[in-house]
């Protein structure tokens, strides 16, 4: 009487889907989050501050239209940072960063909308130094900044 009850067991556990179990399904991350964290990280690898931008920072939200490639259609502003400077740098920064990854096939769309959120920090300077002509510490600024982008992209 056990063995055609194993058997049976053992012929419905064959046809159950052999897909992967995880203890918490909300910890794994889906393709299509993959993809967005993928295109936000291309984004913000290529923010520059503008030099005659506000010192305080701002943030910006600009509409991006990719293909199924992941070539940029277009980009708009949707949301403004307040400084035409900043607003210019965040649509640059998405024409840089393009062709974006391919969006993973889950996605069926053949046009696909996203909105991204850039946010530019507000800026650090070098303390004034009386022993240094505004073009001497112009250029130390300079290289501090160029150190900074270097070692800290997207901060």
């Amino acid at each position: 009487m056990k063995l055609p009850l194993l058997a049976a067991l053992l012929g419905l556990l064959a046809a159950l889907p052999a897909y992967p179990q995880t203890t918490d399904p909300d910890t794994q991350e889906s393709s299509i989050d993959a993809w967005k964290r993928q295109v936000s990280n291309r984004l913000v690898s290529k923010r520059i501050y503008p030099r005659k931008s506000p010192a305080e920072g701002g943030s910006a939200k600009v509409l991006l239209v990719l293909d199924r490639t992941g070539n940029l259609i277009s980009s708009a502003l949707v949301e403004s940072t307040g400084s035409t400077e900043l607003d210019a740098a965040a649509l640059a920064m998405v024409e840089a960063a393009a062709p974006f990854p391919e969006p993973p096939v889950e996605i069926q769309e053949d046009s696909l909308h996203l909105t991204a959120p850039i946010v530019f920090r507000a800026k650090t300077t070098l303390p004034r130094s009386g022993s240094l002509s505004q073009t001497e510490s112009a250029a130390e600024q300079a290289k501090v900044d160029a150190k900074m982008r270097s070692i800290c992209r997207g901060c």
